[in-house]
């Protein structure tokens, strides 16, 4: 085997210094219920923004929240415009290549949400996993892994870009999606008229974490450490508990 120079890393960041100095925590986030909502008066909200907000307050600084989208919030990370992902992103192996992970924040469950007029009749898996049935799924996802190992018979709808996998269900696109949250109710219930959860159980769970830049193990330790706390003194349990229920948050 041919020997390889070593690869050396540049000078690192210390971005937990760098936060503590500037005085504010810039924190990027994208759109997803219930992590990242809007209220009827444009505030964001949701139980990403509650933990981003502790974190900072723990810190001892301002936050200053930066919006953008799934497809652009890791190349924005990377870019400098913020210091982390705080928004019930999943971990995947794809993802850990190119940035690092904390503890999780959440330990969600993959769903099945379906189309009442669609699939109202259907009872059991095997009733989806026919050809002519149609499941959305966010590409290159554990959704999707997940349906092609559970559903390999149905024909997937992938979803892409800004795109939302549960608006093809509602929108009768597909009969059913495949969605990773720890809040089915909640998404249910924003259109019950249209939607339904089959299976009340999770079909498999996925985890949610903070993303930081490779590099800063400072910063890792500090988030790793910092997130084991609130889940020993219930902090963390409090805040899923609270947005994992429906209510009328928007208001």
């Amino acid at each position: 085997m041919k020997d390889i120079e070593p690869v050396y890393r540049s000078p690192a960041v210390d971005t937990l210094a760098t936060i503590r100095k500037r005085g504010l925590l810039r924190v990027g986030v994208a759109s997803v219920e219930p992590m990242v909502m809007h209220d009827d008066k444009g505030a964001l909200i949701g139980y990403s923004i509650d933990v981003a907000r502790k974190l900072a307050e723990d810190i001892g600084v301002r936050v200053e929240f930066v919006e953008t989208s799934w497809s652009q919030i890791i190349p924005d990370l990377l870019e400098r415009r913020f210091d982390l992902i705080v928004t019930g992103m999943w971990v995947t192996p794809v993802r850990a290549l190119v940035l690092n992970f904390s503890n999780p924040t959440s330990v969600d469950g993959v769903y099945l949400i379906a189309n009442r007029q669609l699939a109202g009749s259907f009872k059991t898996r095997d009733e989806f996993n026919r050809p002519e049935v149609k499941i959305a799924v966010y590409t290159d996802t554990v959704q999707e892994r997940a349906a092609r190992r559970l559903f390999p018979r149905a024909t997937l709808v992938p979803v892409a870009g800004n795109d939302i996998e549960l608006d093809a269900a509602l929108e009768g696109k597909a009969h059913a999606a495949l969605v990773t949250t720890f809040a089915p109710r909640v998404l249910v219930g924003q259109a019950a008229d249209k939607l339904f959860l089959p299976f009340a159980d999770p079909l498999q769970s996925a985890e949610s974490a903070i993303g930081l830049r490779k590099g800063d193990p400072d910063l890792l330790n500090y988030l790793n450490c910092w997130l084991s706390f609130q889940r020993n003194v219930g902090w963390l349990d409090e805040r899923v508990r609270y947005w994992a229920e429906p209510q009328d948050w928007m208001k």
